[in-house]
């Protein structure tokens, strides 16, 4: 694979990411659905590093957005707690 599909599937689960944060979902779903989706990227950064030694996990988790998003999502959830 090259670059180019990893730009591809970084941003197709950066769109997935965005939904589920906009979802009408509670705080603990989204949450949910954003740590699956993390062990994900995860999981395929894993398989495209053996199909291709140049490849970024570093640039890969950042074009993807998740961390940004679940880190937004578990603010909301701790900031539940202390109320």
């Amino acid at each position: 694979m090259t670059k180019k599909h990893f730009e591809i599937i970084a941003k197709g689960i950066s769109n997935i990411a965005r939904e589920i944060s906009n979802s009408s979902a509670s705080n603990e779903e989204k949450h949910y659905g954003l740590i699956v989706l993390r062990n994900t990227m995860h999981e395929l950064s894993v398989e495209f590093h053996k199909d291709n030694a140049n490849f970024n996990e570093i640039n890969f988790f950042e074009s993807c957005k998740v961390e940004g998003y679940l880190g937004f999502i578990e603010t909301k959830l701790a900031n539940k707690e202390e109320n």
